[in-house]
């Protein structure tokens, strides 16, 4: 169904309830225990998840990387999809990302593996980057799926198989946070709830310390797009802190013809997707899936 005009009750509850404005900034004595917190979190929601969903879950070893893999009920053993985990590049997993990924699994019919790829500050710029293409470049995804942080390595991710000449057949982006450079100002964005200002200005120095912030890896908005680029859906919202990196990004890849759609929502967060009782939630993941199943088509 096509997204509402007008926020739902729900959607408009959540902006107005105090407890769920986030203002955690970046401590790294409090790192462990908010990283212990979301994974708590995370593997609450599982039974719930896979009961909806019917998907199994099982650990695996990809290109020396802990990869969770994703299959739902009736795969037919080929059609795979590559899905990064968001977190500001310091903390999330796989687990914490289920009420996304397995969403996707079940809805597209793709097995869906999604790296635990190393975290800052233990494992600086470029170490999660790499854990995430070695990913890519051993398993070939017919898609390749990003949220916030995970969306930032999934255009990277996605301009090496391009450039390796075997480029994914979709990639899609939920609120990808792709310039850590200094053009953007978090101080400067739509009023997020979920997404604290001081934490975000703050990310580069301690995700990638003494590199180019335009370095085309760090802030892939700037790395070269064109037409051999697979089609890209882009989801947003307005009240997205992210909204005008998606925005920019979608300009610079219809300028270089590269295929993509900007979907915004009427007043929706930061990977707003996450948040299953918000009823644009299901929305947003149900139209992903469509765009997933109609551009990566069975063989």
């Amino acid at each position: 169904m096509p997204p509402p005009f007008s926020p739902s009750a729900e959607a408009l509850a959540f902006l107005a309830d105090p407890a769920n404005r986030n203002t955690w900034s970046y401590d790294v004595s409090a790192l462990p225990a908010e990283r212990a917190a979301r994974r708590v979190e995370g593997e609450a929601m599982r039974p719930g998840i896979l009961a909806r969903t019917g998907v199994t879950l099982d650990w695996q070893d990809v290109a020396g990387i802990e990869t969770l893999v994703i299959t739902p009920g009736g795969w037919d053993g080929s059609a795979q999809a590559l899905y990064l985990f968001g977190g500001a590049f310091i903390m999330g997993g796989p687990i914490e990302d289920l009420m996304i990924s397995a969403a996707l699994a079940a809805q597209t019919g793709l097995q869906v593996l999604s790296p635990a790829y190393r975290l800052a500050p233990e494992a600086p710029f470029p170490a999660g980057l790499d854990d995430a293409l070695a990913v890519a470049r051993a398993m070939h995804p017919r898609a390749v799926i990003g949220e916030s942080a995970g969306g930032n390595f999934a255009v990277s991710v996605t301009r090496a198989l391009v450039e390796d000449g075997t480029p994914p057949a979709a990639l899609a982006l939920l609120s990808p946070a792709v310039d850590m450079s200094p053009a953007f100002d978090p101080y400067d964005a739509p009023d997020d709830p979920t997404l604290y200002p001081p934490l975000v200005a703050d990310l580069p120095g301690h995700y990638a310390p003494g590199t180019d912030p335009f370095d085309p890896r760090l802030s892939p908005l700037y790395c070269s797009f064109s037409s051999a680029w697979p089609p890209c859906l882009i989801t947003t919202g307005t009240r997205d802190m992210f909204l005008i990196q998606c925005a920019r990004l979608a300009r610079a890849m219809r300028e270089a013809e590269a295929p993509v759609n900007l979907r915004v929502w009427d007043s929706l967060w930061h990977v707003f997707e996450y948040y299953p009782d918000i009823p644009e939630a299901a929305a947003s993941l149900a139209e992903i899936a469509r765009f997933l199943t109609e551009v990566t088509p069975s063989e």
